[in-house]
């Protein structure tokens, strides 16, 4: 095929040249041939998802997890300080938030689901803590101190996922019914004098249960259908 028989066109303008001008007579602009603008199209079909936002998502939350993880310390090393009796259990609760950092990045390296991460590191987090004071003598640390600050902060840390739209809100409304219960077990305990700690029961209460309300609300549809789905209703 010939220049001259290509059918050349002005964007601009939006007029079409039967001759083999690559100018505009109207506004001196460039023009383009049909086979120019197929080129065109075809490469804004071509598409890859973005995956910048993702990582950067990712590795905010990372951020988040090890700074809440340096301040969890900080308070139970300064509560532990204030209620030393015998035992420095603060620093075991640090050997495991070491755990749980470290699986933490080797799971996100592994492209694992982050809701996963967190739900398999509650469990286990708890079950050591508890087994840990259990071994010691059992002075009830476990329960009255390292039990709700976990929790409320595995909740906290789901609010953050739940924010940056990390997999999907009703993902997340199970472990927080979970979260609840068990907080509300440990105020309880508390009111029936079991164990003692009762601030911070009353606190991961409360915090947990209005990020599970908040929740519900928020979440609306996607969330009752899930709690539906779930308790088969």
């Amino acid at each position: 095929m010939s220049d001259t028989d290509v059918m050349r066109r002005c964007p601009r303008c939006n007029v079409k040249l039967i001759d083999d001008a690559i100018e505009c007579p109207l506004c001196r602009g460039v023009v383009e041939t049909e086979e120019d603008r197929d080129m065109e199209k075809a490469s804004v079909s071509v598409t890859y998802p973005d995956i910048s936002y993702s990582m950067r998502t990712i590795r905010l939350i990372i951020r988040i997890v090890l700074f809440a993880a340096l301040a969890t310390e900080v308070i139970v090393l300064i509560i532990n300080y204030f209620t030393f009796n015998g035992i420095y259990w603060s620093l075991l609760v640090g050997v495991g938030l070491l755990y749980g950092c470290a699986t933490l990045l080797h799971s996100v390296k592994e492209r694992k689901s982050m809701q996963r991460i967190i739900q398999v590191q509650l469990y286990f987090s708890l079950i050591l803590v508890f087994a840990i004071d259990y071994l010691l003598g059992f002075k009830g640390w476990s329960l009255g101190y390292a039990f709700p600050i976990a929790l409320v902060g595995v909740d906290l840390a789901m609010v953050v996922l739940m924010i940056v739209r990390i997999d999907g809100w009703q993902s997340f409304i199970m472990t927080e019914i979970v979260i609840f219960v068990f907080s509300m077990i440990l105020f309880v305990l508390n009111m029936m004098g079991k164990i003692h700690g009762f601030i911070f029961a009353l606190m991961a209460t409360v915090i947990t249960g209005l990020i599970l309300v908040g929740t519900i609300m928020f979440g609306q549809k996607m969330i009752s259908n899930e709690i539906k789905r779930r308790f088969m209703i």
